[in-house]
């Protein structure tokens, strides 16, 4: 029987954990969280077989996963490196940046144990156990970063997550870390800039509380996002996230100017550039 253990199990760590129940209904899953709801709810659905601390399911498990945020999946490895694990086990993690956590693996990748890293592209800003799904993952990109592992163990992490209906795509760290610094920090960065700046700029105006605007609801979702995940995602991957930045506020200049220099048809075109780009997305997706 297969033993796996999950650190974290919230929304992530708890999807993952779906996904694997249904993988591998004879699995052995075990896991631990600092928020004890998230175990008892995934223990009376039984989705998870038993709680356990960090240190015992370690030594039980052959495959690990790290799904707690980015630095503490750093100081996770540290840990593990002190630990006696299995020879054979293989250790993934979900993080939402790669370098940072591919460097701190060198601590286990010179014990011979395998790292393979890991990262689901898709979320809620809802958190918890009881909101994880297999659906939130399904069709979605799901990073492979494979440190040391064997092509034996990339195809185990992989057969273990097969009903989640994840779409693998297997790059190095740096790659991924340019990668969703584009796709996912920056827009979580402009969409905190946006909701403060509309904040800002109506609680002057306004005496009492106004009904936003399905428009602006839609386009801020993300800002409510966990700031304790989200605090750490953004200062993990700063190096490019910083170069995003750079490119965004070149784009908004050259708005800006067109703004200024009252030119529409100049702003059309930027408008039906970003209508084609968008239909793309939405398109590649399908």
């Amino acid at each position: 029987m297969t033993t796996i253990f999950i650190n974290g199990l919230g929304l992530i760590g708890s999807s993952i954990a779906r996904i694997i129940r249904k993988s591998a209904p004879d699995a052995r899953i075990i896991g631990n969280d600092i928020n004890k709801a998230n175990i008892d709810f995934l223990l009376e659905h039984k989705i998870i077989n038993e709680a356990i601390n960090f240190e015992d399911g370690s030594h039980q498990a052959d495959v690990i996963v790290l799904a707690s945020p980015v630095n503490s999946i750093i100081e996770d490895i540290e840990k593990l490196s002190n630990l006696e694990l299995k020879s054979s086990v293989i250790v993934t993690d979900v993080g939402s940046s790669k370098v940072n956590i591919l460097q701190a693996a060198n601590q286990l990748v010179d014990k011979g144990i395998a790292f393979i890293g890991g990262h689901p592209m898709a979320g809620s800003h809802l958190t918890g156990s009881e909101n994880g799904s297999i659906e939130m993952l399904a069709n979605n990109t799901y990073f492979l970063v494979n440190h040391n592992g064997s092509d034996r163990q990339v195809n185990m992490i992989k057969e273990l997550l097969k009903s989640g209906q994840l779409r693998f795509k297997e790059v190095s760290a740096d790659k991924h870390d340019q990668i969703v610094s584009t796709i996912s920090h920056l827009p979580h960065l402009i969409t905190y800039a946006l909701t403060l700046t509309v904040n800002d700029s109506l609680k002057d105006i306004y005496a009492t509380d106004i009904n936003m605007g399905n428009g602006l609801l839609d386009s801020t979702r993300i800002a409510k996002s966990n700031p304790d995940v989200w605090s750490d995602i953004l200062t993990s991957n700063s190096d490019n996230l910083l170069d995003q930045i750079d490119a965004f506020e070149k784009q908004l200049d050259t708005l800006k100017e067109a703004i200024i220099d009252k030119k529409p048809d100049k702003l059309r075109q930027y408008i039906v550039d970003a209508n084609d780009t968008r239909n793309g997305w939405e398109n590649n997706a399908k």
